[in-house]
């Protein structure tokens, strides 16, 4: 899955859209209408919905009632739409474990649907095989790794954590994983990214598929750059890649 950002006007999205085809897309629940949009240009079992719970949080402190009245909003949106593919509010490294839970329980509860958990290293390995043993749908915590200090060890973890849920049949999502030229070792179902987007809002790369895998070029000037026409260009890159990865068996 690519992410479709909020950064491109209607028209532009559109015109991507029909001549890039994506096949999978995902969006956040903080921006509801531009969300509601990009639903409308895959099927529905093929949409992934991210709460943007860490965008809500964003500037001031937010309390503990504030994240329920958020969350209540997404399960409204989650039921309104018939979202199939839901992320989990994954904020217990601000509210801790124990109160994620019980958020995941009671959006499971009133949606009558599973959520997507999503594991991050603080919550351990046996938390890991926990969550495959009770879900179908998993997802890996970000994998951005000037975000996160992520080690090649730490990878090397990962790569035979996915692949444990992958031998036990379980479907597992990788958050901003950008390593595309490594995406094939891992047995991942799904995975998305938003450096097409956010290089181009900051003009910084102009990314190309080469046939197997995304590269980028340095911008080194963002004199009467067309930021726009970048991120346009940059995301159907991203959908032949997309279609590429589709066609192949991982």
């Amino acid at each position: 899955m690519a992410a479709f950002s909020n950064g491109l006007n209607e028209t532009i999205r559109s015109e991507c859209v029909a001549k890039g085809r994506p096949k999978y897309l995902l969006d956040t629940f903080f921006y509801k209408k531009k969300c509601e949009e990009t639903m409308q240009f895959v099927e529905k079992q093929n949409f992934l919905l991210d709460s943007g719970a860490f965008s809500f949080m964003s500037g001031a402190e937010t309390t503990k009632e504030q994240m329920e009245k958020f969350i209540l909003e997404y399960i409204g949106f989650i039921n309104k739409h018939d979202i199939q593919n839901f992320i989990e509010v994954d904020v217990d490294g601000i509210f801790g474990i124990k109160q994620v839970e019980k958020w995941r329980e009671m959006i499971e509860r009133e949606t009558g649907k599973k959520t997507i958990p999503v594991w991050h290293r603080w919550r351990g390995v046996q938390y890991w095989k926990d969550m495959i043993s009770a879900y179908k749908y998993v997802a890996m915590g970000s994998q951005v790794q000037k975000v996160f200090n992520i080690s090649k060890q730490d990878y090397e973890n990962i790569k035979k954590m996915v692949f444990y849920a992958y031998s036990k049949g379980v479907k597992v999502h990788g958050l901003g994983f950008t390593k595309t030229k490594e995406l094939s070792d891992y047995k991942y179902y799904s995975v998305d990214s938003s450096t097409w987007n956010m290089t181009a809002i900051l003009g910084r790369n102009i990314q190309f598929f080469n046939g197997k895998h995304i590269v980028q070029r340095k911008i080194t000037s963002t004199k009467q750059l067309d930021f726009k026409k970048l991120g346009k260009h940059n995301f159907l890159e991203w959908c032949k890649y997309q279609h590429y990865m589709d066609r192949r068996i991982i």
